[in-house]
Order: structure tokens, then C-alpha cells, then sequence
């Protein structure tokens, strides 16, 4: 019978963990890293970012007085302010890579593909913890059924035991009453000569 009870248990843990199995979430693969399009066409360069592709040209504002025109005697210009360019803007030629389109496209792809695969991993480990968790109580589950299964068994075997000293002890009781109903009978004989031989007597 704990045998067969054992047998029940295991097969009831073996449904449920297929049934796990089959519930369980489908986790999708991350895409591909060279499937991540780079999109850098037309992007504005934000004036933080200009410096690190080409210099600001350098202005200076100079402040004139009243002077003659060289060209013409007869002119006079008023005083006046003038703006004049000292240096040109040149390219930077050193690498720039926070300010390059294509590395910064390249760059936030390769992160997408890491958050991806991480979102990836943390989900597969979630699902792992529950499945340990269902299994450690199936475990619990059928360690408690099998004591329980255990207590049962004994409790039926002391059951039995008691059976039987009851039934020993119920034979006994009958033999004995047998024998009172006997020595009864016998009793009763004697009482019924005695009787009979005081009548004859008294006769």
C-alpha cells in the first residue's frame, strides 16, 4: 500500500513539472548585432559638439576714430566700430569619437544588443528561481505526503496489532463463557437431582 501511495506522489510530481515545462515563458533571442540599422543621416551637431569638428573662427571688434579716406581726400569718415576676422575656422583633426555620427551609432547599437541580451539573461534567470521554487515545493509537498503516507501505514499496523489482541481476547471471553455455561448446566443438573431425591425422601 506505501508503495503504491509513493508511486501516486511521483507521478503527480512528474505531471506537474511538465506542465511547468509547457507554461513556461518563451524567451525571444536578441537581435542580431549586425541586423541594428545605423541611422546618421542629416543629424544636427549640437554647438557643445561643434568644437570637436572644427574651430570657431577667432573675431575681433576694434574701435575707430574719425579719420580721412585715403582713397579721397574729401571724405571724412565718423568713428565707427570694425570687425575684423583674425583667424579662420580651421578642422580638428584630432579623433573625436563622442562627436563622430557613425561611432555613436555604432555605439548605442552595441548597447541596445547588451540590453537586450541582458533583459534576456535576467528573464531566463527569473524563470529559473521560479522553477526551483515550484520544484522545492513539489519537494516539500511529497516529503510531506510520504510522512504522512508513513504515519498512516504505522497507524495501520498498530491497528491491526490492536485487531488482533481484541479478537485473541474476544476468543478467550467466549471460551470462558462457554465454560460458565457449562458448569451452569452442570449446576443446574445437580440442583434438579437434589430435588428429586428430597421428593423421594419426603415421599
Amino acid at each position: 500500500m506505501q508503495r503504491k501511495i509513493i508511486f501516486t506522489l511521483n507521478s503527480g510530481v512528474l505531471l506537474l513539472l511538465t506542465c511547468a515545462g509547457c507554461k513556461s515563458k518563451e524567451i525571444p533571442p536578441p537581435a542580431e548585432f549586425i541586423n541594428v540599422p545605423v541611422y546618421v543621416a542629416a543629424r544636427t551637431i549640437s554647438a557643445d559638439d561643434q568644437a570637436k569638428i572644427r574651430s570657431a573662427p577667432v573675431l575681433r571688434a576694434y574701435a575707430v576714430g574719425r579719420y580721412v579716406d585715403p582713397n579721397c581726400r574729401s571724405v571724412m569718415h565718423e568713428q565707427h566700430t570694425v570687425y575684423r576676422e583674425e583667424q579662420a575656422p580651421r578642422w580638428n583633426l584630432i579623433p573625436q569619437p563622442d562627436a563622430d555620427p557613425v561611432l555613436m551609432a555604432q555605439r548605442n547599437r552595441r548597447e541596445r544588443y547588451a540590453d537586450a541580451l541582458a533583459g534576456q539573461i535576467t528573464l531566463a534567470t527569473h524563470d529559473m528561481r521560479e522553477t526551483r521554487e515550484m520544484v522545492r515545493k513539489i519537494q516539500e509537498s511529497q516529503n510531506s505526503r510520504k510522512r504522512k503516507a508513513e504515519e498512516l501505514t504505522a497507524m495501520i499496523d498498530e491497528l491491526g496489532k490492536r485487531y488482533g489482541v481484541v479478537s485473541d481476547n474476544l476468543l478467550k471471553s467466549s471460551e470462558y463463557i462457554n465454560k460458565l455455561e457449562a458448569e451452569l448446566q452442570n449446576l443446574q443438573k445437580e440442583v434438579e437431582l437434589l430435588k428429586l431425591q428430597l421428593r423421594r425422601k419426603g415421599n
